[in-house]
């Protein structure tokens, strides 16, 4: 579905994103981890569409998508969750997830979708009048995942979902995750607790300092001695 070749990305001086490539099949759960900095994030906003990359290129569903518009990727069936949230704080729930489906005309597609997300969300329900500046960060969380799934999306970025979470928001968090990809959501996902992230991953990579440094299964990687030790606390 996702295939990257030979990424590089600058910002000015600094080279960010040095020859990555990696892929992301029809249905997976793919998790990219890394230390703060390694340019996990930079990564995410090159296949959205916020960065231009300085070479390389991204195929998606087999179509090159270097240099198309992040409007024109989210129409196509990319959607980015980034991190730290950024809902509409001044708006309602409700609000914010008919944002998520602007590009969209299909009333009764759009309607059954809400239905989808409330049920994946039932929170998100109960306060949909309610302004979203006021909600916690896992309930805020929620809404950016729900908003980004109105836009019916063919695979879901998700930066980081789990950043700033109680314990017990962030295992919600994941059970939910591996929900949206049964029901057949392609999903590439940053995360910070590596552990959780390996655990529900078909696939993973490693990033440092810009760099594509390992790849494998999430179970390979979980089981890995050098990644237990960098990422996994032993």
């Amino acid at each position: 579905m996702l295939e990257i070749r030979n990424l590089n990305v600058h910002y000015g001086v600094i080279h960010a994103l040095k020859d990555v490539s990696l892929t992301v099949n029809p249905g997976e759960i793919v998790t990219l981890i890394g230390a703060n900095g390694a340019g996990k994030t930079t990564t995410l906003r090159t296949i959205s569409g916020l960065k231009k990359p300085t070479d390389g290129a991204i195929f998606f569903n087999g179509s090159d998508i270097t240099n198309t518009t992040a409007k024109e990727r989210v129409r196509m069936g990319i959607s980015h969750v980034p991190e730290g949230r950024h809902v509409f704080y001044n708006m309602t729930v409700f609000e914010n997830l008919q944002l998520g489906a602007y590009l969209r005309r299909d009333k009764d597609g759009i309607a059954r979708d809400l239905e989808m997300v409330y049920e994946h969300f039932p929170v998100l329900a109960q306060r949909k009048k309610q302004l979203a500046g006021t909600l916690s960060g896992g309930e805020q969380q929620m809404l950016a995942m729900g908003r980004a799934l109105m836009s019916s999306p063919k695979m879901l970025i998700l930066d980081e979902p789990s950043m700033g979470l109680a314990p017990l928001f962030v295992q919600e968090i994941f059970d939910i995750i591996k929900k949206i990809n049964a029901l057949g959501t392609t999903i590439f996902l940053v995360e910070q607790n590596a552990r959780q992230a390996l655990k529900i991953a078909h696939r993973a990579y490693v990033m440092e300092t810009g760099s594509i440094v390992l790849s494998g299964t999430g179970t390979e990687l979980m089981q890995s001695d050098e990644i237990r030790k960098a990422y996994l606390g032993g």
